[in-house]
């Protein structure tokens, strides 16, 4: 108490909200909050089992989650929301340790993740990453699995801040003290949005400051239509609080099947996922890291072998330019995103990697 009493006042200190009406969330399954625990030993017996006939080892993660949250604010704000997820992630390996496969799916109604399915998948990219054959580092067209978007896609989301946009500290800020909002950066087909109600990624109904949420646009047929405003930086701006992110669901009318991805490309890599990524440069969301779990040379639109993994160093304003993205493919849901796999012109990769 003594500390406090001489503590100075926190200058972006906001007083906590009074009444407000939220929507219902329909995040929560009660499948997931009381799963039938003997469907999932079946359901993993028949993972295990594919992975020995494939002769390849097998590790992964089944979960099953459910919580409720209550609020309750001395201006008398009150909300309680109840959410779920089931999830499930496994890497499969080969004996010789040559080759890796990975794959995951998630679902807030644990019944809509086919943990076959998953399966099969990683043992299927286990079996043909076996014996990769060495690449020279450089910039290559790529398609990117949706998981392998996904992995990339979280340095994008912390990007859209009004409040480092103005201050200059953001890829989207601008000259003099302006933003970079109404300008094209994307891809034409790109549309990113938030929305609380999506029927395959609900939200919880509220942002992390309490305010209602609702679907709002982010980027708009590749233009920045919008950065969230926190409540202490519009007040300081004169605005108007956002109401959200609180999810970040990117989707195009009419995308093009994963198998029409790869027949589209000449000469090229398929990526699976990427690992260990880390932001290099937030002035133009650099990243950098390592492909993992199967990497494949593609030549006259066909997978021909696997291929060692690469470290890359890119730019997401780069990778999703007008001039970078070729075509794009159905969205899978990674909670909190739901992306599509991507067909680019240029991804730079800068060094080889032992790693499997």
């Amino acid at each position: 108490m003594q500390i406090a009493r001489v503590s100075p006042v926190h200058r972006e200190y906001v007083p906590t909200l009074g009444p407000l009406t939220y929507q219902e969330s329909n995040g929560f399954a009660d499948a997931t909050a009381d799963i039938d625990v003997a469907a999932r030993a079946l359901a993993l017996r028949d993972v295990l089992a594919a992975c020995r006939e494939a002769g390849v080892g097998g590790a992964g993660v089944h979960t099953a989650t459910a919580s409720a949250v209550a609020v309750a604010t001395a201006n008398g704000n009150r909300r309680y929301v109840r959410s779920s997820e089931g999830a499930f992630s496994v890497t499969a390996r080969s004996t010789d340790g040559t080759g890796s496969g990975y794959s995951a799916g998630d679902h807030f109604d644990v019944r809509r993740v086919d943990v076959a399915a998953i399966g099969r998948r990683a043992v299927d990219k286990a079996v043909r990453s076996q014996a990769p054959r060495p690449i020279e580092p450089g910039t290559y067209p790529v398609v990117l699995e949706a998981q392998a978007v996904a992995d990339l896609m979280g340095s994008l989301a912390g990007a859209f801040d009004a409040r480092t946009a103005d201050e200059g500290r953001s890829a989207f800020s601008g000259k003099d003290g302006k933003t970079r909002v109404g300008e094209t950066l994307f891809d034409s087909r790109l549309t990113l949005y938030s929305d609380p109600a999506h029927l395959e990624l609900p939200a919880v109904p509220a942002t992390d400051e309490g305010i209602p949420a609702e679907r709002i646009t982010l980027i708009r047929e590749g233009v920045l239509e919008r950065l969230p405003y926190s409540r202490f930086w519009a007040a300081e701006r004169t605005q108007a609080p956002t109401p959200g992110p609180v999810n970040f669901i990117m989707e195009v009318a009419k995308p093009t099947p994963m198998g029409a991805l790869i027949a589209g490309m000449t000469r090229g890599l398929l990526v699976t996922r990427f690992w260990y990524v880390r932001l290099v440069d937030p002035r133009t969301i650099v990243l950098t890291g390592l492909t993992r779990d199967g990497l494949w040379w593609v030549e006259d639109g066909q997978v021909r072998h696997p291929v060692r993994n690469l470290r890359f160093n890119q730019s997401v304003l780069t990778m999703l330019a007008p001039w970078n993205v070729e075509a794009i493919g159905p969205s899978e849901r990674r909670a909190p995103f739901m992306v599509p796999s991507l067909r680019l012109a240029g991804f730079t990769f800068t060094s080889r990697s032992d790693a499997i």
